[in-house]
């Protein structure tokens, strides 16, 4: 079994007493302290220690801060060469690169080292489905389940794999065995309710509904259901869901301009809906759909001279923007 990654203290690197205590005395300061300064405190007693790296790494990483990040996993690597958690943190610094082959190179040397590591099969399915390699995918989940057949993300990456390759029945499987395995895992659970959706599913109001229960903390459920509400004849219960998420982002120009959209297209309150595309285009002036839909409402409220200013600003920057060209076609057979 692998150790848990980024554990305080290696199962066969328990450090001597004094440093024992060392350690005692950094924690009682610990809640004055950031913890990154605790960790590089309890570095500075001991530089033997190749979990301390790893957890200031994984500090690092969290802060963005990769330079620093790639010091300490190759650190944690020199004081210990057969450490599988340093190469997986080392295979989330290089993601964070951009570096595919260095992400590979990484995980393959955590399996060398642990050949059953599910951690680094399931982050390699992950890394071929994102090329394209579905049978290198499906190979590498298939691994991993054989080795546990508990694993969500492995199910969830399979079903990623399936929608893929537009398998949306074995991609459903998939998604609801990671469900069934962990309820607390949001995506697999996503994928779930925008399959309904596609297919038109009656429980999918329901389910984004138990979705807002169980994630409370996840501003896309909320806003999936309020895109849903407005298309399916509740527009003012998803104007209260815009509001709220506009409570926590104020300004977000896509929250704005669907507020804007609802009043304009959903409720017919022209002076509304301009108010709000107008705020959308505050926070974002180069937010085209937000500038078009401005124009379309002053284009019903018959200022179409302001309406074809806007038409044309739109086209001359960006010319195949169709609903712009549609627009224009029609403010100028007004004008004739």
């Amino acid at each position: 079994m692998v150790a848990v990654l980024f554990c305080t203290t290696a199962c066969n690197n328990t450090p001597p007493k004094d440093n024992q205590e060392n350690n005692q005395q950094v924690d009682q300061v610990g809640p004055s302290k950031d913890p990154l300064e605790l960790l590089s405190d309890s570095i500075a007693m001991d530089e033997t220690r190749a979990d301390l790296y790893l957890r200031r790494a994984s500090l690092y990483v969290d802060r963005e801060q990769i330079g620093l990040a790639m010091i300490d996993v190759n650190q944690a690597i020199q004081l210990d060469p057969k450490n599988v958690d340093a190469f997986m943190l080392l295979s989330d610094i290089y993601y964070m690169m951009g570096d595919e082959a260095n992400i590979t190179a990484a995980l393959n040397k955590a399996l060398e080292i642990d050949p059953n590591d599910t951690r680094a099969m399931v982050k390699l399915a992950e890394l071929n489905l994102l090329k394209q390699n579905y049978n290198l995918a499906f190979g590498y989940v298939d691994n991993a389940l054989k080795v546990s057949t508990y694993n969500p993300k492995a199910y969830f990456v399979r079903g990623m794999t399936f929608m893929a390759k537009q398998d949306t029945v074995s991609a459903m499987k998939n998604f609801m065995i990671a469900r069934e395995q962990d309820p607390g895992f949001y995506d697999p659970q996503r994928e779930i309710c925008a399959i309904y959706w596609a297919q038109k599913n009656p429980l999918t109001e329901s389910f984004m509904r138990s979705m807002m229960v169980n994630f409370p903390d996840q501003p896309m459920v909320r806003y999936d259901l309020a895109l849903f509400l407005q298309d399916n004849g509740n527009p003012e219960e998803a104007l209260l869901h815009y509001d709220t998420l506009l409570m926590l982002q104020p300004g977000n120009s896509r929250l704005l301009f669907n507020k804007g959209y609802v009043y304009f297209v959903y409720l017919g309150d022209n002076e509304q809906a301009l108010s709000y595309f107008n705020q959308s285009l505050q926070s974002d002036p180069n937010y085209v759909d937000a500038l078009y839909n401005k124009g379309h409402v002053l284009e019903q409220m018959g200022d179409f001279a302001q309406a074809k200013s806007i038409y044309s600003q739109i086209l001359k920057d960006y010319p195949n923007y169709q609903l712009a060209v549609e627009g224009m076609n029609r403010v100028t057979n007004q004008a004739q």
